[in-house]
Order: structure tokens, then sequence, then C-alpha cells
């Protein structure tokens, strides 16, 4: 029987949980704008990327008691990565907005409870541990995802440091020695252990079915890319 992780805890280890309908795999639907232009046949389309989406699963307690309900519900709150048994190697980012409501049935001389958990979802799916790769020299990245992935780079420098990745050079001026910038592409941000910094230069991305060339240039002595890879 199939299973799900949530945060990092199994249905498996909530004793006596069961997945009765497992989370049905989706593409997410495009975000668009259109336009009509007067005199033009049909719509002018601004594509603004991809849709969050729902999935559902249910869950049923053999052994129904308040206090296995309290706990299911405990285990469905908040965000975090949802990973499923059918694939292990991926994850949704994934919240628990809706309510849960149970009902309680019986059956075989007892009582079992079910409950319907929605897990709203972005777009697409990631790796279920993130994979992470160093470089000390020039080198290269290939993307095995089906999506274009924004990833969370650490450059390590002195001075004046230049480099480059995916074509997008990136300058960060005056770095301390052992002391990372990290360069977060998905939101925009650059920053040190304790501090936000700036840096000069296009946030790369790394696009699907493609290899990135890393280079090193003026002061680099390593980066350190967390790929964040994707697919939809």
């Amino acid at each position: 029987m199939g299973y799900l992780i949530f945060r990092g805890v199994s249905t498996d280890s909530l004793g006596d949980v069961y997945v009765s309908k497992m989370p049905s795999h989706k593409k997410a639907s495009m975000r668009f704008t259109e336009y009509y232009v007067k005199g033009r046949d049909g719509a002018l389309h601004v594509d603004e990327g991809l849709a969050n989406f729902d999935i559902t699963v249910s869950l049923v307690l053999l052994k129904a008691s308040a206090a296995k309900r309290q706990l299911v519900n405990a285990w469905a709150d908040g965000t975090g990565k949802l990973v499923s048994s059918d694939d292990l190697t991926k994850a949704y980012k994934a919240s628990v907005k809706e309510e849960i409501a149970w009902t309680r049935v019986a059956a075989n001389g007892g009582f079992y409870d079910t409950a319907t958990i929605i897990f709203t979802c972005d777009p697409c799916m990631y790796e279920a541990v993130d994979s992470v790769t160093e470089f000390t020299q020039s080198g290269a990245l290939l993307n095995p995802g089906s999506a274009d992935a924004y990833p969370l780079i650490a450059v390590e420098g002195s001075g004046d440091t230049t480099v480059t990745i995916a074509g997008k050079e990136i300058t960060i001026d005056d770095m301390t020695a052992n002391v990372p910038v990290y360069i977060d592409c998905e939101n925009g941000y650059v920053y040190t252990a304790t501090s936000a910094t700036t840096m000069r230069g296009e946030f790369p991305v790394l696009p699907m079915n493609a290899s990135s060339a890393v280079t090193f240039g003026t002061g680099a002595t390593k980066v350190t890319i967390t790929p964040h890879w994707r697919w939809v």
C-alpha cells in the first residue's frame, strides 16, 4: 500500500493510518493574459508562468480515536515537501490550507475514521533531497529536469570576484575570503550568513535539457550550486 511523506514524516510512522487514495499527479495549467487587437484575428497571449494546483488524498484510521485524529491533523499542517511512495526521488512544495473534516464509519463491528486532505502545490516537482555540486575550477552542470531551474549559488572568493554561470556574468565587490555570498535566483535575493549584500549582473537560470557552463573569473575560489532541479 502506498504512503506519503510530508515535512519529513511518513504516514506509515503514524500508526494505523492508511492512504486509501493516493495523489494523482498533474501538469500545471498555464497562466496568461489575452489581448485583443482591432483588425487582428485571434488574441495575443502574454505568458505569466504556471499556476499552482490542488491534489487530493484520502486517509483511513483503522482504530478510530480523537487522539489519532489530532495526530493526523498535526501532520497535515503547514508547508513543506510532499513525497509520494510511487516516486521517492521527487517532491512537491505543498501547503495544507483547507479544513480537514473527519467522518466516522461503522464496519465489521467497529469504527474507522476517514478524511480527505487537499494539498495546494507549486506547479513543478523538485528533488526530494537537493543535489549539491561544488566547483573549484571552471566546469559545467547538466539540467536533467523538464523545466528551467532557479538555483541557489554560493560564491567564495576574495576582493572583487567574478564568475559566469549559464552565460550570466556576476560580480561581487570586495569579498572576504572563506565568507560565501549566496545568490538565490528564485527569489532574487543576495546575502551572506549575517546580512544582505549586493551583486552586479543578472540572476542565472539553468535551462532545461542543456549544459550550463560555470566559468571562474577574477578572485573566485569556489562555487557551490544547489540547482533546485524541476519537473513538470
